[in-house]
Order: structure tokens, then sequence, then C-alpha cells
């Protein structure tokens, strides 16, 4: 009895300790999202001559509040470059005086309600001493992105009259001293106030009306720099103006963005005459083939397209894996919008009459811009065995052979290395080139300010071949979505407990080490050079015999093959349940009806619209936790 009485006691004692550890841990979660700490956080205040100010508020943000905005950005997909016309450089838009080229503009009202909003609003007030600090409401909210050899022009955000304050949030993981990107304040002499680094969880608050100026990354360093810089104001007419303003500017994105490449592209389908169009031809090792071709699109169709990946959903990167090329935005198209276009009646003329097919077919379509900034890296765009074509073709006016932005053709991979050819970009000019050719897209040459445009489709040997590569390539940005959607309820639902801040910590520092390994040269490749002795010379009938129609009984190109076939096969696993669960099901479908090029088209047109949603899943799963 006396046994049982203790182990009673034990029992309740045991079970009001936990109640009382769930009840601290729980006040200190809220403790951790609630308290300000503005006093301590503040590091420096600078000082125009007139007593204006600036105010440096460290570890303002948790890590966990960092982890969610950067996704939310990634995710919202609403990067848009401010220049009046992608061609020229040194033309903004009216809403970009600072001459940042990447922006994102939100919903000031959306971002007020956020926590850290929330957040910045009451930040005002410390930061005016309790002195006319009530009654701000932010009329702007601007997600920037700065990158190496961006010339971006100092600012003000409001006249001095209008009593506006500006905030600068800093969204980035390890920063370096000699990474550069600081950002300086001016006095009305424009003698420098104060001097600004980059660090993780800052925040800069000033007098909107003092003038300020970003200063980009280090020329070594190809990590973008993110802020999100916020406006506050109390006048109500200037907030219900600006609101109204992004409104109507997200309804034209949605417009612009509902417009097809089936609707914009209505030429009247005409059988081409391939041949007169072809102005330059290169062969290199293996017979490998290359073409130039001008004048093959009229005016109208190439100015739609232009119209078109204005709005386009722009997707940017500074992590690459092996095999990459580099390039750090990139907007893909819908692979059915695509097929109904009067584009695709162009491009399979032009591959029927290089290839050695009837049968060839899309998989990846989409337009990639390339910056000063970038550095582009050496890559075949599939396996070495297979039969597959790309196609680019270059979308800006007035180019100029000083622009630079070349496609640079090679011999193969590896630094003991020759050029097949290079092909300067035209407006309108395109070039088809198999795809197993390693190739390069250029930067623009220093000079050159603006952005390089081009339209690459990259086509297999038929369509059941192309939907399963289109597939494949998909899953990767399926998985990292449903990944997203976890980590974003884990750290969103448990923001400022310490095993979550160290989470979120580790994510956003590993994020930004990964971005810089960019930077590592890759391997040099050992294998001796097998040079075709007409190297790059004009086309020649006796060249005919293509690399892939050789026959090959070696067991190792047998394998290669299949694994081209049939990548699906192939797709990385994951530790996520949900991912994992939809892996098995495409490679069981797939293994299904692999050959057949209904069956295949249903299930990738399916699996593209399951991407689709689960990104406004994702979305609004992020709004929830900001």
């Amino acid at each position: 009895m006396a046994n049982s009485c203790s182990n009673l006691i034990l029992w309740v004692t045991c079970l009001i300790l936990a109640v009382c550890w769930a009840k601290q841990s729980t006040q200190s979660k809220k403790n951790a999202l609630n308290d300000d700490n503005f006093d301590q956080n503040r590091i420096k205040s600078f000082y125009t001559s007139d007593h204006r100010k600036i105010s440096v508020y460290n570890n303002f943000l948790l890590s966990s509040s960092v982890f969610l905005i950067r996704n939310y950005l990634s995710i919202y997909g609403q990067w848009e470059h401010s220049l009046e016309d992608y061609s020229n450089g040194s033309h903004f838009g009216e809403e970009s005086p600072d001459h940042i080229m990447w922006k994102t503009f939100l919903n000031p009202e959306f971002i007020e309600k956020t926590r850290f909003g929330k957040k910045i609003i009451r930040a005002v007030n410390h930061f005016k001493e309790q002195q006319d600090g009530d009654g701000y409401h932010i009329y702007d909210a601007t997600a920037k992105l700065i990158r190496r050899i961006d010339i971006p022009k100092s600012t003000i955000d409001a006249p001095d009259s209008e009593g506006d304050v500006s905030a600068i949030l800093y969204l980035i993981g390890s920063w370096k001293k000699n990474d550069y990107g600081d950002i300086l304040f001016y006095d009305d002499n424009k003698e420098i106030v104060g001097a600004v680094h980059p660090l993780m969880h800052r925040m800069i608050m000033f007098d909107s009306s003092i003038e300020h100026l970003y200063k980009p990354p280090a020329i070594d360093n190809g990590v973008a720099m993110k802020t999100l810089q916020i406006k506050l104001t109390k006048s109500v007419k200037k907030v219900k103006n600006a609101v109204q303003h992004w409104k109507l500017r997200s309804q034209n994105r949605i417009v612009g963005r509902k417009t097809t490449l089936s609707k914009l592209t209505t030429s009247t389908s005409n059988v081409i005459d391939v041949e007169k169009y072809i102005t330059k031809r290169y062969v290199g090792p293996h017979g490998r083939k290359i073409f130039v071709l001008d004048n093959l699109f009229n005016e109208n169709d190439l100015e739609k397209l232009r119209k078109i990946v204005k709005y386009k959903r722009y997707v940017f990167t500074d992590r690459f894996d092996e095999g990459s090329d580099g390039v750090s935005w990139v907007a893909t198209f819908s692979l059915q919008d695509f097929i109904d276009s009067h584009l695709w009646d162009i491009h399979q003329q032009v591959a029927k009459h290089v290839g050695n097919r009837t049968t060839y077919f899309p998989y990846d379509v989409s337009c990639n811009l390339v910056q000063t900034s970038d550095k582009t890296r050496l890559h075949d765009d599939c396996a070495q065995v297979a039969d597959q074509w790309t196609m680019v073709t270059y979308l800006n006016p007035n180019w100029t052979a000083q622009s630079g932005g070349e496609t640079a053709f090679f011999e193969r991979k590896g630094n003991d290395n020759e050029y097949i050819t290079e092909v300067r970009p035209r407006y309108g000019r395109s070039v088809i080139f198999q795809g197993m050719i390693y190739h390069s897209a250029r930067p623009p040459a220093n000079g050159y300010n603006g952005i390089r445009y081009s339209f690459a489709v990259k086509m297999a040997e038929d369509e059941a071949q192309a939907r399963v590569n289109r597939v494949t390539e998909d899953f990767s940005t399926y998985a990292a979505n449903v990944e997203q959607v976890s980590s974003a309820i884990k750290i969103g639902y448990k923001m400022g407990e310490e095993r979550t801040e160290r989470i979120a910590f580790r994510s956003i520092v590993g994020s930004a080490s990964a971005s810089k390994s960019k930077e590592k040269e890759e391997e040099e490749d050992d294998e001796p050079s097998r040079r075709n002795v007409k190297g790059n010379q004009d086309w020649s009938e006796d060249d005919n015999e293509n690399f892939e129609n050789q026959p090959m009984q070696d067991p190792e190109y047998e394998r290669e093959l299949e694994q081209y076939r049939n990548p699906h096969k192939e797709i990385e696993k994951t530790s996520n349940k949900v991912a994992a669960k939809k892996r098995q099901e495409l490679i069981d479908s797939i293994d299904r009806v692999r050959s057949n090029d209904k069956a295949m088209a249903k299930i990738q047109n399916d699996f593209e619209r399951q991407i689709n949603n689960l990104l406004q899943k994702l979305s609004g799963t992020l709004s929830k936790y900001l």
C-alpha cells in the first residue's frame, strides 16, 4: 500500500513538472516572438548635419523569420527586372531610381499584418524615441537582389517634409567583410554620414529623406545580396494610393502570365524551306552538327515572344549542381502550351530537316537570362548516347559583336579542349545543335548593362521519351517544394523555440555556403582529346554519319543507353514520405505506359498541374506563418 502511494505521488509530481515545463517552454517561445529588445539590439546611430537619423539594429529578426521570408520570396515567384527595355541596362523604370535591376514588389497591406511587419511598426516608435512615432503604416515593401557588377545609384525614398521612415532587412546568410555589399548614407553635401555592412538578422532604420546607396557584392562573390526594404508613412492618402497601385500592377502581371504562346503566335503555319535559312554549318568530333539559321522567324512572332517573356515567372538560383549551365535566371514554359503554338511547328520542321528522324519532340522550353555578373559553365544537354537537338533563338534587338554573349561550342568536356565554334547572337538568329555537344552561353561583355535573352527548346527522339524526360526533371522541383511545405510548417509552428531557431539558422547559412561553391572551378578532364581532323570546316556530305548511328556493342554504352531511355528509374530518392510516395507512383505509372505517347502525355500534363497547385499551397502556408 505504501509503495502504491509512493508511486502515485511520484507520478503526480512528474506530471506537474511536465505541465510546468510545457508552460515555461510555451512562455519562452512567446517571449522570443514578442520581446522586442530594441534598446539592447540597437548597436549604433548616425546623424546627418541637420539631425536626421540612421539606426542599426542587430538580431532584429529570428532565424526562423529570415528562413520563412526567403522561402516566401522564392515561391511567390514575382521577381521582375526593373528595366524599361531589357536590352538597355541604363533605362530603368520610374519605380527603380536606385537602378537595382531585380525586385519583388509585395502587397503592403499583407506585409503590415505579418509578425515582422508589426515589429517594424513598433520599431518606428523606438526609432523616433517616443516622439511622434505612432500612426505609421507600411506603404511599400520591395525585396531587392543585388549582384556583383551591378551599378546601383544613390536615391532618397521620400522628401523630408513628409516625415516618412524606411527600414532595410537583410535576408542573407553568412557574409564576410571582404564580400562588400555595404549601404552608404550621405549628408546633403554628398559626404558619407555612415556605412553599414550586411549582417544576418540585421535591420537598418532611417529617415526616408536621407540619400543612400547600395554597393554591390565583391567581384569574386557570386552570391546575391537579398534585402527587404520597407517604407512607412503617416499619410492615409499615400497608403491608399500605394495599395491601389500595387493591385493594378499585380493584376497586369496576372493577365500577362495568362497569355499563352498559342495565343500570341497566331501566324499561319506553312511548310518552310529550312535550307534557305541556314547560313552556317559546323561539324565537330564524330560528325556532331551545329546549324545557324537567320531570319527564320518573322518580326511579328519575335515581338510577341518578347512580350510574353516579360511577365514569365523567373526563378533565381546561385546554387549549381555539377553539370548545370550556371544560368541564374530561368523561366519555363508549359510543354503543352508550346506544342499547341505556331512556334513548335517551325521548330519541328527545322529539327526534321537537320536530324535523322521525323519524330523529334520538345521536353524543355525555357527563356534564359544571362547578365555580365553570371559565371556560366560548360555543359551538355543530354546523355552522350542520346539523339537530341537543342534550338536557341536570340531575342535582343540591336545586339552588336561588342556586346559579347556568344554561344561557345567545344569538342568535349574538360580543360584540355578546343572550340568547335562560337556563334554570336543576332536578333532573331537561331542555332540548332545536337544536345550532347558541350557548350556554354557566354555572359555579355562588361560594357553591356542589359540582359541577354534567349529562347531555348530541347527536343528528344520521340514524344514518349520527351514526356518521361520532362517528368523526371520536374520531380526534383516537386520534391523540393514538398520539402519546403514540410519545413515551413515545422519551423512556422515552432518559431521561437531554441531547436527550431538552430535548424533555421543552419539552413540559411548552409544555403549561402553552398552558393559560394559555384565559384570553384570544375575538375580538369584528363581524357585525351579526340579531334576530328576536319575540325570546324564547313559541312561535307562525308560527315553525315553520326556517332549515335555507329554500331556499338560496348556494355557500358548499352548501360548508358538504358539509363537514358528510362531516366525515371534513376529519380533521386527522398526521405520525405509524401515525395517518396509520389516518386514510386510515377515510376510505376511510367513503367506501365512508357512507349505510349498519349498515356505519357497525360502523366506529364497531370504532374505539371500538381506542381503548380503545390506552389500555390506552399505560398499560402508560408503566408500564414510570416
